[in-house]
Formats: C-alpha cells, structure tokens, sequence
C-alpha cells in the first residue's frame, strides 16, 4: 500500500539548476502537483460520501441522548412462554428520538437470553427486535438495521432497575477504551400489550449489531466454533484490554475460547478480525452481557464452580498470558481514562445516590489495584491463564 504522506510530498529533483534540466525539475514538480491536487480531490470526496444505512446506524449509536419508545405486542403470551419458546411476535415500535421525532414501525419480536429468560428470575425476558422490509426503515432512525437487542427490565421490584442502568454504564466504559466495543443507546420503553393500555415504562437500552461495529472499525466479523482459536491468535494488546475491563467490571462469566455446550463461541464474547479466511490472526474479541459482574451484582448472578471467589464482587483477572507483555503499557491505557470513567459515573442522571456512591467506590478499588506495580505483577501478569484452562 501506497505511503500516505509520500502522495503529498512533491520531493525535490536531484537534477542541477542550468536552464534545460530546471525545466524537467518544473515539470517533474508540476506532475506531483497535479497528483496532490487530484489525490486531495478523491479523499475529499470519500470522507464526504457516507452510505445512508451507514450514516442512520451512526446516528442510532453515535447520540447518548435517551430515546422514548413504545413497544405494543403479546407480552402476556410472550412472558407466559418465554422460558421455553424464542417465537417471533407481531409488534409495533414506536420511537422518539433526542429531538423530538417520531416514527412508528411495524417489527416483529422475541424473547432472547438465557439466564434472564430461563433461569426463572426475570419476570420480563430480554427482547430482540427483528425489523423487516428495509424499504420501509428508509428515512427512519432505524435505517439500515435488520436485528436488534434490547436489553429490558428483568423484574419490576426494588431498585432493579438501577442494575440495568449499571449494565448500560458497563458499555459505555469500554466504548471509552476502544471503538472495537459494542455501542449503546438508553431508552425510556413503555411494553404495553394494546393500543389502550397504559403499560409499564422502565429504563432499557439498545445494543449495537456486531456487523455495524466490525464494518465502523473497517473489520470482518468472525463465527468461531468452541476452541477454534488459540490464544495466539489473539490480538494480544485488544485480548488483553478486554480482559483488563472484564477485572475493572469484576465480571468472570465470559470466555475467549469456549462456550457452554450447545451455545455458539464463544461465552459472552464475540470476535473481529482483518480477515475471516483461514488462518485467522489478529482477532479481536469483544465482550458483552455484564449482567454476572460485580458491577452489576444482579441477585441471581455467582461465580462459576471452580473458580477461586466466594461472590462476583471479588476480583480475579482470567486474561490470557499471550497478552502479559501488553498489561504494562494497558494499565497506563486505562489509568489515562479513570477520570473520564469517574466523571460518567457521577454525572449520570438515572443513578441513585447510594448505588452511585457504591459504584465510584467500587471502580476505585480496581483503580487502587493498578497504581500498585507489585499488585499489577502479582494479581494480573502472573495470574494468567495459559489457555488449557475454559473454566
């Protein structure tokens, strides 16, 4: 690939300055102009075009402010069946955005997840939103999508709700760190089952499609089977930032290799990469779904069997040793953002005093953990796995 300062550069001739060769030099000079002039026209160009589905997917994630949707569907047949049936059902979307606007889409949707949908905690499953003909999407704030996850309400008791605003805020942290994460977008959804219904508003929010963050980040995504990967196949500075984030959240439910049987690779992971021909190097996992994290510390969620903790609050790192020689130069990665982290915790509006307390006091103790080089070494550098073991 072309060097893209040398298009640039217009280099002086190495001919001597007597009367014919200055005129090849001007020549030679006036060719190079031409072609940064040309080469400037066409990169103009190109960051002006923005393909439409792309731009509407960039607005759907790019905006922090709460969207206001309205959700009408079966959700009495929906929850009664959803420990044991996915079953699309016919609904109607209806959402404002930041500035007002409002659309009204016709979808269909479904229970999805495991835990929150099966594991007889949840009241209200988590949903995805199947939209259909993209022709009608055109123009909307949904332009260019096709499935979506919304990660919904769990339980309609206590300050529940303040863990789903937790999980949304663990997304965000890590959009601080890299663009290789899923985005995000709030949403105030009221679930109703008729049009005449009131319904239930709760706080929830949208999760970007893996496709859309590959191709932002000018990468393919990756469908792996259970230990397809070797962790040499790694990108060792992004495996290892993942997994410093998983240790910042104390989140242990997740793994870069393998996944539960019968569910796809990998747990709680999903992977980008340059290429996805055979052999894959360079890959990138992406983690999701924090509901299991010390950060959460939703009441159903405990560490698996195995592992070395009494509770999901207590921090163990679970990063792979193919990344131990990135961990110095990643504390510094994070340390550089704790003010930023800090500062979203305190500023978010849907936080409760207390839980925002507990949350900063909670963060700085990751924080206090990486400022001390004998606890980095100990804790995190020499605390690795190898990659024999997927607990």
């Amino acid at each position: 690939m072309a060097d893209p300062v040398r298009l640039f550069q217009c280099p002086e001739s190495p001919l001597r300055f007597d009367g014919r060769r200055e005129t090849v030099r001007h020549r030679l000079q006036g060719g190079c102009m031409f072609r940064r002039v040309l080469t400037l026209g066409l990169l103009a160009a190109a960051l002006a075009w923005v393909s439409p589905a792309a731009a509407a997917t960039a607005h759907l994630f790019s905006d922090d402010a709460p969207l206001k949707i309205v959700v009408t569907a079966p959700f009495k047949d929906l929850v009664r069946t959803a420990k044991t049936s996915t079953n699309l059902y016919p609904a109607t979307l209806a959402v404002t955005d930041g500035a007002g606007a409002a659309q009204t889409l016709a979808i269909q949707l479904r229970a999805r997840g495991m835990t929150r949908r099966t594991g007889g905690y949840c009241d209200f499953p988590p949903l995805q939103l199947n939209f259909g003909d993209k022709a009608t999407l055109k123009g909307t704030l949904f332009h260019g999508q096709h499935k979506l996850k919304l990660v919904t309400y769990c339980r309609d008791l206590g300050n529940f709700e303040q863990r789903i605003v937790l999980e949304y805020l663990a997304y965000r942290l890590y959009n601080m760190l890299t663009p290789m994460s899923f985005r995000v977008r709030a949403a105030e959804v009221t679930y109703r089952n008729g049009a005449n219904e009131a319904g239930v508003t709760r706080f929830g929010f949208l999760i970007e499609d893996l496709r859309d963050l590959a191709e932002r980040n000018d990468l393919k995504p990756l469908k792996l089977a259970i230990h397809q990967l070797t962790p040499a196949q790694f990108d060792a500075h992004a495996a290892g930032r993942a997994a410093l984030f998983e240790l910042l959240i104390s989140n242990v439910d997740w793994d870069f290799l393998a996944a539960p049987a019968g569910f796809e690779c990998c747990h709680n992971s999903r992977f980008i990469a340059a290429s996805d021909k055979d052999p894959l190097k360079g890959v990138a996992p992406i983690p999701y779904d924090f509901d299991y994290s010390g950060l959460v510390d939703a009441p159903y969620a405990g560490p698996a069997v195995g592992l070395p903790v009494d509770k999901v609050t207590d921090r163990i790192y679970r990063g792979y040793c193919v990344s131990s020689g990135e961990i110095p130069a990643l504390v510094e990665e994070f340390r550089a953002h704790r003010a930023e982290m800090m500062a979203l915790i305190a500023d978010y509006p849907q936080l409760g005093a207390n839980v925002r307390t507990k949350t900063t006091h909670f963060l700085e103790g990751f924080f206090s953990m990486i400022d001390n080089p004998a606890r980095v070494d100990m804790q995190i550098v020499h605390h690795c796995r190898t990659g024999a073991v997927t607990h």
